[in-house]
């Protein structure tokens, strides 16, 4: 006969899934109940998470059309009702995992390393566990110490009872606990775990590249738009500059450019014939050869200064 429970939880499961704009399941192996009760107070608002046996939420994803993201159970397995869109529910749950000591029989997620240093450990007989771990310590004032970094398991391994220990000893909680999002359905779209986990920082490394990318080609391929049409303004001004002193084309632009220039050839040239000029132009050859001392500028003139550049710059877009 079948619990007159399991009928009555599978319609329940059906109706909430049928009025949530997205259902996901979660993994809850390992989870300890205390760090389970935690979660769930900071979804309070946001989410509800129900556990029970996977064959009644199997039957209600079914029930309820999505039959799809019923695949995805696989173990111990809890079912989330959430308004949140995927990826905002798997970022909070992300943030909310925690680490956990190891046990014999987990696989070890990184290589994990006793840190150099001195411990918390008194003198005794646990310096022998340490070594027979392959930990390097000694005894010094009455405690022990790490003499150097040491690898007690490598990524991919499993851990042994004896490292377990080892790593308990040293407080060093290698595991991560939390609930993992194994999929989500949202309005008839499913979505796994590899597509909801988004590395934050690549992604906005990404488009900061895919930005400069854009912008490169719109500069070198004329296309205009708000973004560029500043720089781009600005190149075709240096250009027309430097291409109206290079062709010695008069203009207000480019005039206090040739009388700058006219003049300089000018001086260098009555430095090397003195006696060819006048005692005017002596003088004045004397005055532009001897250094005039520098003035030292007070900060409302060095601010005045830079309002003038900021205003000529200002100007040519104008």
């Amino acid at each position: 006969m079948v619990a007159t429970w399991k009928p009555e939880k599978v319609k329940e499961l059906e109706k909430e899934t049928r009025n949530s704009r997205v259902v996901g399941l979660v993994k809850v192996e390992g989870m300890p109940s205390s760090q389970f009760q935690k979660i769930r107070e900071k979804l309070v608002g946001k989410a509800k998470i129900t556990v029970t046996k996977n064959r009644l939420i199997e039957r209600a994803l079914q029930k309820a059309g999505k039959k799809d993201l019923a695949e995805y159970i696989d173990g111990p397995t809890g079912i989330i009702f959430t308004d949140l869109n995927p990826f905002k529910l798997n970022k909070i749950l992300e943030e909310n995992k925690g680490t956990a000591p190891a046990r014999r029989g987990d696989t070890a997620p990184y290589d994990i390393i006793a840190p150099k240093g001195e411990t918390t450990l008194p003198a005794g007989p646990v310096i022998g566990e340490l070594q027979q771990a392959g930990v390097k310590a000694r005894i010094d004032a009455g405690k022990i110490v790490i003499m150097e970094d040491s690898p007690i398991v490598k990524k991919g391994e499993e851990i042994s009872e004896q490292a377990a220990a080892v790593m308990n000893r040293l407080d060093i909680k290698p595991m991560e606990i939390g609930l993992e999002l194994r999929a989500a359905c949202e309005d008839g779209t499913t979505y796994t775990r590899e597509v909801l986990h988004i590395d934050e920082q690549e992604t906005l490394g990404n488009l900061g590249t895919a930005y400069m990318k854009a912008f490169n080609l719109c500069m070198n391929a004329g296309i205009i738009n708000k973004t560029v049409i500043k720089q781009m303004l600005l190149k075709a001004h240096m250009e027309a500059l430097n291409l109206a002193i290079n062709q010695e084309i008069i203009n207000t632009e480019t005039i206090k450019q040739f009388i700058s220039r006219a003049n300089n050839e000018m001086l260098a040239l009555s430095s090397r014939i003195p006696d060819a000029v006048g005692e005017e132009l002596k003088q004045k050859t004397v005055r532009e050869e001897k250094p005039e001392p520098v003035k030292e500028e007070t900060p409302v003139e060095e601010d005045k200064k830079e309002d003038d550049a900021a205003s000529a710059m200002a100007s040519m877009f104008d």
